[in-house]
């Protein structure tokens, strides 16, 4: 049975259609397999981070051929990765973290560096702006789970992420993520 190796690949590059095509053709080529991936638009890029697992003795070439997609408009960079380890902190919660509130500088960092001083891992994060319908003002969105250690309780959590929302003028929602 061969064995798999794992890589991480990050694309930038202007938005247009294709780019996922261009990607999973090569992988595809290389016998790889698509395992995991954030893609977005972002302001008029397309930004994108995937997991691919290849064959072993497949990963070198299934490299160099990603970064053969690289250009004057196009960012590809290639990375191993571990997957296949089990990650650290099994026994941690997995908790949904939102928060709504009009946009202002600083959001994002008060709350990471908040999560970070109790070490709380942050798994997954999205944040978006949409306009309020009344006024038209920015509105902040933020999504993200989080995987928080046996130490600190539910109820430190709702406590300390109320006050910092209370401090930003914003809304914020803690719910729990059932992990299977």
């Amino acid at each position: 049975m061969s064995t798999k190796t794992f890589l991480i690949v990050t694309i930038t590059c202007p938005d247009r259609p294709g780019i996922v095509q261009r990607i999973t053709q090569t992988v595809v080529q290389h016998a790889g397999n698509w395992e995991d991936s954030r893609l977005a638009r972002l302001g008029g890029d397309f930004a994108g981070i995937v997991l691919v697992s290849v064959p072993a003795d497949q990963s070198a070439a299934l490299e160099q051929a990603l970064l053969q997609l690289a250009d004057e408009h196009t960012t590809v960079t290639v990375k191993p990765s571990h997957a296949d380890v089990p990650a650290a902190g099994a026994s941690q919660t997995l908790y949904q973290l939102r928060l709504t509130g009009a946009d202002h500088e600083g959001i994002v960092h008060r709350v990471s560096a908040y999560l970070a001083s109790r070490g709380i891992n942050v798994e997954s994060m999205e944040t978006h702006l949409t306009r309020a319908p009344m006024s038209a003002a920015p509105l902040f969105h933020m999504t993200a789970q989080i995987k928080v250690p046996p130490d600190v309780t539910r109820d430190e959590l709702d406590r300390n992420l109320t006050q910092i929302g209370d401090a930003l003028g914003v809304d914020v929602e803690l719910r729990g993520v059932d992990a299977t």
